[in-house]
C-alpha cells in the first residue's frame, strides 16, 4: 500500500507523485478522492512511466474508468493544475501490521505526504536503501520485539531521518526521536516529524 499525490489527470490516465516504484505493466488499485466531492473513486490501471529517483512520478493508464472519472477530469482541467504544490512533498516510511497500517490509513492519507508502508524487515531495508526519507514512523507497540532493531536499521541506513513510534513508550537513547499517542492526531505527528533533530 502506498499514499500518493495525484499530479496530473486526464482521460486516459492519472499522474502520480510518489516515492514507490512499480515497473510498467503492473496493474494496480487506486482509490482516489475526488477533491471537490470527497467521494472516494476506485480505478484500475496500469503502470505506462516508471517512478525513478530523479523524477519520482509514476504514470498509469486507467482501464474502463467508472463515468464519474470523465466529470473528475473535466473539473481538474478547468481549474488550470488543480494537483499542483509547490513546496517539498515530506517522504514518509511507515512501518507496522497490516491491520495498524489500514488502521492508520485515514491519518495519512489526509496530511499530504508520501507515505510507503511495510511490514517486514526486507521491505523495510528496501525502502530504506532506495529512498531518502524524512521520517521513519513505526505503527508497533513499545513491547514488539522487531521495534529495537527496525529503529537501528533506519539510524544506520538513513541517519538523517526522523525516528517517531505511535504509541506509549519512552527512549533513553537516541534511537527514537519522538513517541506519540497512537490517538493524538496529525498535528503531533506533523511537528514529530519536521520537528529539527537535536
Amino acid at each position: 500500500m502506498v499514499v500518493s499525490k495525484t499530479k496530473d489527470i486526464s482521460a486516459d490516465g492519472v499522474c502520480l507523485d510518489t516515492a514507490a516504484w512499480f515497473p510498467i505493466g503492473t496493474r494496480m488499485s487506486i482509490a482516489l478522492i475526488d477533491p471537490h466531492t470527497g467521494a472516494a473513486m476506485e480505478l484500475i490501471g496500469d503502470v505506462v512511466r516508471e517512478a525513478t529517483k530523479k523524477n519520482w512520478t509514476l504514470g498509469l493508464v486507467v482501464i474502463e474508468p467508472p463515468p464519474e472519472w470523465q466529470t473528475l477530469v473535466a473539473a481538474a482541467a478547468a481549474e488550470n493544475a488543480p494537483y499542483e504544490k509547490k513546496s517539498k512533498r515530506l517522504r514518509v516510511l511507515v512501518i507496522g501490521d497490516e491491520h495498524r497500517q489500514r488502521g492508520a490509513m485515514a491519518l495519512y492519507v489526509t496530511s499530504g505526504w508520501d507515505v510507503l508502508f511495510a511490514s517486514d524487515e526486507s521491505s523495510v531495508l528496501e525502502a530504506l536503501t532506495d529512498i531518502t526519507l524524512d521520517a521513519v514512523i513505526a505503527e508497533l507497540d513499545t513491547s514488539d520485539p522487531r521495534l529495537v532493531e527496525l529503529m537501528r536499521t533506519a539510524k544506520r541506513v538513513q541517519p538523517g531521518a526522523r525516528r517517531i513510534v505511535r504509541g506509549q513508550g519512552e527512549s533513553s537513547d537516541d534511537l527514537v526521536h519522538r513517541f506519540i499517542d497512537r490517538d493524538a492526531g496529525l498535528a503531533p505527528l506533523l511537528d514529530a516529524v519536521t520537528a529539527p533533530s537535536l
